[in-house]
């Protein structure tokens, strides 16, 4: 009885650790660049970005071509960072998103999925679809 208590506690801490081996603690640096946005919705407006990050994420997407792009949604104390990849395979191209949400100096909390799906690369930027509405990634700061 001890022996399979002891051999259960065994398989059930080498589950967790590849679990934990599986989910990065961080998310992976983003190839076009930082952006910053208070609402990612359809009619995201980007407050800052990296030199060329929007344009890069737009072009990739318009060629289908691997490439990253990292959006702080960010709150008052708080917010959530997003890395969207964008991946080419099969007959359409791929969207990876992952999240992390942030609050006060070091709070972090777990990188999670979140399913994007490319809806369309317009004048206005690369549409894209998760859980039934719409996010637009502006091909350009907005000016205001």
């Amino acid at each position: 009885m001890i022996i399979a208590g002891v051999a259960i506690a065994a398989a059930a801490g080498a589950l967790l650790a590849a679990w934990q081996i599986s989910r990065p603690a961080e998310l992976p640096q983003a190839s076009c660049g930082q952006t910053v946005t208070h609402d990612l919705d359809a009619s995201t407006q980007i407050l800052s970005a990296d030199p060329r990050a929007l344009q890069c994420f737009d072009s990739a997407a318009r060629a289908c071509t691997p490439a990253s792009i990292e959006i702080t949604q960010m709150g008052v104390d708080a917010g959530t960072r997003y890395v969207l990849t964008i991946g080419s395979g099969g007959t359409a191209c791929q969207v990876t998103g992952l999240s992390q949400d942030y609050g006060g100096p070091d709070w972090k909390g777990p990188v999670r999925t979140v399913p994007f799906r490319l809806a369309a690369v317009t004048g206005q930027g690369v549409m894209l679809r998760c859980g039934g509405q719409d996010v637009l990634i502006p091909a350009a700061m907005s000016v205001r």
